[in-house]
């Protein structure tokens, strides 16, 4: 529902959910923008009025310090940030009807444009930086848009944010050199951190109005798909490091899709007191983005981010890992069924939903570093299938297919729960309609008389 904000209805999150819209991004942004005396307030509230936002063109005519070629540019894109937008919304209808060849065309471009992209802003001073930062930090410039919504019955508010749909989304995706985590040794992707900080002030009012009305029954669940799962994850510790809210009002993380943003994540979870359950990372088996920062970087990849910047010259992860960041919470691997997408070389065939097990530790980390190699983003990004809006990076990575892949997971568990109940109930049947061969009788006097009662001992 993030992709299609302004379409959420009040009366339909409630009669479909159980859901209370509170409010948007969108909604915010049209009051900083516009004020609408005389609304009708008796009418049936949207998520968001209708607003045009325009996009800054200011990301797009940054002056571009290196040029690569297109096949340069698969690789660095492919190992660096897999920055493919989530939903591919086609605003003409003859998009659909494109040659596949010129569907390539088109991706050989949009590779060399980003690469090229996020060769300037990696390699940009210090002003530039800044300046990109606060960029990611505003309200219009937020690179995620977002609704929260209450389910009073628990007294939980749920904040859900996108994933990678704007220029802006790509800008914080290609600005992944590390930084310190809120003043703390451990290391995190900055372009997400830095749009997490503007999220974060977004959500504030939201937050304290929630934790005023309900106190210490309140809770606050933060999700998301892409982007936003990592943004929901960042916005979630730092409430914590912060110390803003009581740590038992923060429900686990759930993230859908998302690329890892920290280097040696474990180490925050243990500063804050909290364990891997904490977060919860579901990934498809074959989606590329979570693997974009935590696959094996090539050597060559490696030597072209040093020479962009120095902070990758001494980043522990990329040195002894030879990756950027790497994987952290509880980790949860999608697989649909075969006709949606492949089954996985490493699982076996069919629709579930795989929990890594973390209790060998060692021996769980080289299994899940093989699972992310494999297959390999470069591999991935080779196939000219790889593109498009019918492409298998999109069907490995769009929302609405995580969701449809979690509903069929939930419709074959629920079978199996009426098919083993039914089972069940089919061998006790017998023996609750036959006649116990052990009765006995017991006596009691009441009074002057003797009551003989015969008691079933059966099943």
């Amino acid at each position: 529902m993030a992709y299609v904000i302004p379409d959420i209805k009040t009366r339909d999150l409630s009669r479909y959910y159980g859901l209370e819209l509170v409010t948007s991004s969108l909604e915010k942004k049209a009051e900083v923008t516009k004020d609408k005396p005389g609304q009708d307030s008796t009418s049936e509230r949207v998520a968001t009025p209708e607003i045009v936002d325009s996009i800054s063109a200011k990301t797009m005519n940054r002056e571009q310090k290196c040029h690569l070629r297109p096949s340069a540019a698969y690789e660095i894109a492919a190992s660096a940030a897999v920055y493919v937008q989530s939903r591919t919304k086609d605003d003409h209808q003859e998009e659909e009807e494109k040659s596949s060849s010129h569907r390539v065309s088109k991706s050989v471009m949009a590779a060399s444009v980003a690469a090229s992209t996020m060769t300037a802003v990696i390699a940009a001073d210090d002003k530039e930086k800044q300046e990109a930062a606060r960029d990611l930090q505003s309200l219009h410039s937020s690179p995620c848009e977002w609704f929260v919504c209450d389910d009073s019955s628990i007294y939980t508010r749920c904040f859900v944010i996108q994933g990678s749909d704007s220029v802006e989304s790509w800008q914080a995706n290609l600005f992944f050199e590390p930084t310190k985590f809120e003043g703390t040794d451990v290391l995190v992707h900055r372009g997400i951190y830095e749009a997490a900080k503007g999220i974060y002030e977004q959500f504030m009012p939201e937050i304290m109005q929630h934790l005023n009305r309900f106190g210490d029954r309140a809770k606050l669940q933060f999700t998301g798909h892409s982007l936003g799962g990592s943004l929901a994850l960042l916005v979630n510790l730092m409430l914590f490091t912060r110390k803003v809210v009581e740590p038992s009002a923060l429900l686990p993380v759930v993230t859908f899709g998302s690329p890892f943003v920290f280097c040696g994540g474990h180490k925050i979870l243990d500063e804050l007191g909290l364990d891997e359950n904490h977060v919860h990372c579901v990934m498809m088996h074959r989606d590329i983005v979570p693997r974009a920062f935590s696959c094996n970087y090539p050597n060559y990849v490696a030597q072209v981010l040093k020479r962009l910047s120095r902070t990758f010259r001494s980043h522990p992860c990329l040195n002894k890992n030879k990756l950027l960041y790497s994987p952290m919470g509880k980790i949860f691997i999608l697989q649909p069924d075969e006709k949606s997408s492949p089954p996985h070389p490493l699982l076996p065939s069919g629709s579930a939903l795989y929990a890594l097990d973390s209790t060998n530790c060692s021996l769980a980390k080289i299994a899940f570093r093989a699972f992310l190699n494999s297959p390999h983003p470069l591999e991935t990004l080779s196939y000219p299938t790889a593109y498009g809006s019918e492409g298998t990076i999109i069907r490995d990575h769009d929302s609405s297919n995580y969701l449809k892949a979690m509903n069929e997971v939930i419709r074959q568990h629920i079978r199996q729960v009426d098919k083993k109940a039914s089972k069940q109930t089919n061998q006790l049947w017998p023996l609750l309609t036959s006649q116990s061969p052990h009765m006995w009788s017991h006596k009691r006097n009441i009074g002057d008389r003797t009551m003989t009662e015969e008691i079933l001992t059966g099943v």
